[in-house]
């Protein structure tokens, strides 16, 4: 098993929000320009419901704070001292910023606080159930642990294979002529690796590099003007990674397949098969029959159980 090194937790600063989705979402800051800076740090989002009656015993102070209908609408039922006691806990905890849905004007007790505190209130005319969903969508993707690994990432047949290896072993080769038999070229040299929500892994290529290969002897190679934008695409699911390595006589390769390797990134383990490199093997088809060979085993298939079925009953029937 391979393991990579623990990744550093992604960050996103109120300034980054709305800059990010000020159009999409109709962001105005209605005051605190001086807690821009203040980073969010989950993608959570906490309606202000109890703390508004004084209750803070579960209050996640570390999300970002909404506050909707219900809560304006409760905001008006207790008294102006309570007010103003209520939104001095609220902003002297370490909240991020507080939102205000569906348009509704921030009060002047609310404000002051939040100046005291120097906590961004930031309003917006969507509906808390929209904007929720909407914020929470946009910080999984910002905060969503990544790393970038070296290597070359493809659709191989529906399946997403990353291969790996040393500089100069053939990875570039290999994946164009993967994509010469019809297979699609993700991100080559440096992928951009990303762990959503779902613990998957999800590969996409660097900015200025799409679409580029780099073979040496050749050069920088324009996949989608070479063989049509159908032979690319943005982003892949990472299934399998291939690690390519130049042949050693005096190392013991897999020969049956009954052991499996891992490598693990970003905390989450992928099946990895290794792959010697030397004159005269195909390594493309190789990768194309590893490939279909992990969309068996995701329908339940594998070749040594088989294999090791068909054994017992040979051998059953040859016992007196």
């Amino acid at each position: 098993t391979k393991k990579s090194s623990r990744y550093k937790p992604m960050k996103v600063t109120v300034k980054d929000l709305l800059k990010d989705k000020k159009k999409d979402l109709s962001l105005e800051l209605a005051t605190g320009e001086a807690g821009l800076g203040k980073e969010i740090t989950v993608a959570d989002v906490n309606r202000c419901g109890l703390a508004l009656s004084g209750f803070f015993a579960y209050f996640a102070a570390e999300r970002v704070q909404v506050l909707g209908n219900a809560e304006v609408e409760f905001l008006k039922t207790i008294e102006l001292e309570k007010k103003k006691k209520v939104f001095k806990q609220i902003f002297s905890r370490p909240i991020p910023l507080l939102v205000l849905c569906r348009g509704f004007s921030a009060g002047k007790e609310l404000l002051e606080a939040a100046e005291q505190y120097r906590v961004p209130v930031i309003k917006t005319p969507i509906n808390t159930t929209k904007f929720i969903s909407e914020i929470t969508a946009y910080l999984e993707g910002k905060l969503a642990p990544r790393k970038k690994i070296h290597g070359v990432l493809l659709d191989v047949y529906g399946v997403g294979v990353l291969i790996t290896g040393k500089s100069g072993v053939g990875k570039s080769e290999c994946a164009l002529d993967l994509v010469k038999r019809g297979h699609r070229l993700v991100a080559d040299d440096i992928v951009e690796v990303v762990r959503a929500a779902d613990k998957g892994l999800y590969g996409s290529p660097q900015k200025l590099l799409r679409f580029y290969l780099e073979v040496r002897g050749l050069g920088i190679v324009n996949i989608k003007e070479l063989f049509g934008v159908g032979a690319t695409r943005d982003r892949k699911r990472i299934e399998v990674v291939i690690d390519l390595e130049e042949w050693n006589d005096k190392k013991s390769y897999e020969r049956i397949g009954n052991t499996e390797a891992v490598r693990e990134l970003l905390e989450v383990k992928i099946p990895m098969i290794c792959l010697p490199v030397k004159p005269g093997r195909n390594i493309a088809i190789l990768i194309e029959v590893a490939a279909m060979q992990e969309r068996l085993k995701k329908m339940g298939y594998s070749t040594m159980d088989e294999l090791e079925k068909n054994f017992r009953l040979e051998t059953g029937k040859r016992e007196p």
